[in-house]
């Protein structure tokens, strides 16, 4: 080997592992608008009842039909994104999520909003995936490790900004125009993901679609994989009826807080940012079931104080409740990429499906208990389904040393 062949591997080495603060940027807002839109309507379900004329229990649908979407497109956008390229495919689904953003502002009745909103759910799953495809084939060792730290923490800045500003947008303009806003901050995404991101340099098309697609009906098969699976629904249902019950009930006499209030509690989604990489040790040192085990608790014991009838305690409660999830995430997830040693993207879009589900069902299904119970209806609910996932993962997680 001559001295310029060395120096091109060279450069080609620190090509893969380089990273411009332009692609930190783009990545960062990539994540942030996989989950801008799926909560958005969180803190302003009592507007939307208003105007439509509906109860506040189905004004909840708007968010059921967007988490459908995801779980719906999920296992079809990894295998879109594995045949036409990430890059091309994140940009064509941003694009058309900034044309459905802004048409909700036309919603002319609550079917057509619902519409809208299962059609934005799923386009989401086609930039969450297509970026993590991206991630993974672009960097390596610590740089890819990096990049998806980057990446999460944009999801998570995404799901406050998303309900935060959904909540300042109806107290100063108007519910409708919380979409206008959206659609503004996409085309700002677009932009970033247009000029900031290089084309894939590493990606190798998938033979069809259908051999990807294949891959997620083994996946039903396991039941191991499918336990897990269940536990990732329990986990975004948690979070989804904590979250959205407990905003109406903040909403509501003797806490009356107003919209762009109860946005703002939703700042507790940055701090899992900082709190689930040490998370991430703990399992390492613990073991995957007992680690789980210590986040429902927590996230119980966050549950339980969510029942004072002072803020400061609900806002901490809140919080914990939060980090639990998040930290549960991390487990169920690490264990699937483990456990699913073929097929591995395929058996993420199941899980992926699954848990959007769970989210679909925490917006709606604890509505008759919230209408009957209030708060505390839900509240049981949660720490009932807290206590099932640890049971299931404790069973379905027993296995070898290396799978824990």
């Amino acid at each position: 080997m001559n001295r310029s062949d060395t120096i091109t591997m060279q450069n080609e080495a620190a090509a893969n592992t380089a990273v411009s603060l332009r692609q930190t940027a783009a990545l960062f807002a990539l994540g942030s608008c996989a989950l801008l839109n799926v909560y958005a309507t969180q803190p302003i379900l009592p507007d939307i009842a208003r105007r439509f004329g509906v109860s506040l229990g189905a004004s909840a649908w708007t968010i059921s039909t967007s988490t459908l979407g995801v779980a719906v497109a999920a296992p079809l956008a990894g295998a879109v994104s594995d045949r036409f390229g990430r890059k091309r495919v994140m940009v064509a689904a941003l694009i058309a999520l900034i044309v459905i953003t802004a048409s909700c502002t036309l919603a002319w009745n609550f079917t057509a909003l619902l519409s809208l909103r299962f059609a934005q759910g799923l386009l989401v799953p086609f930039i969450f995936t297509a970026a993590l495809a991206y991630i993974a084939e672009e960097w390596s060792g610590r740089t890819a490790t990096t990049m998806n730290g980057v990446y999460v923490a944009g999801t998570a800045f995404g799901g406050f900004c998303g309900r935060f500003l959904a909540g300042a947008a109806a107290s100063f303009t108007g519910w409708l125009s919380t979409f206008l806003v959206f659609a503004v901050l996409l085309i700002l995404v677009l932009a970033l993901a247009v000029f900031c991101l290089p084309m894939e340099r590493q990606f190798r098309p998938s033979a069809s679609l259908g051999k990807s697609l294949w891959s997620v009906a083994k996946g039903v098969r396991d039941w191991r994989l499918l336990a897990t699976c269940f536990v990732g629904a329990s986990l975004l249902f948690q979070q989804v009826t904590s979250f959205t019950y407990l905003s109406l009930r903040l909403s509501a006499p003797p806490f009356s807080l107003t919209s762009i209030e109860v946005g703002a509690l939703f700042v507790v989604f940055i701090l899992p940012v900082t709190v689930t990489p040490f998370f991430g040790r703990l399992i390492g040192t613990i073991g995957r079931t007992r680690a789980f085990l210590l986040s429902q608790v927590a996230g119980i014991a966050g549950i339980a104080l969510t029942l004072s009838v002072h803020l400061p305690p609900i806002v901490t409660g809140l919080a914990l409740s939060c980090m639990a999830v998040f930290a549960g995430q991390s487990c169920a997830t690490g264990y699937t990429a483990r456990h699913a040693r073929e097929g591995r993207s395929a058996a993420t879009g199941l899980y992926l499906t699954c848990y959007y589900l769970g989210g679909s069902l925490g917006a709606v299904a604890p509505a008759p208990l919230y209408t009957h119970h209030g708060w505390l209806g839900c509240a049981v609910l949660i720490g009932l389904v807290a206590l099932a996932s640890t049971a299931l993962a404790h069973v379905a997680w027993r296995e070898t040393v290396v799978d824990a």
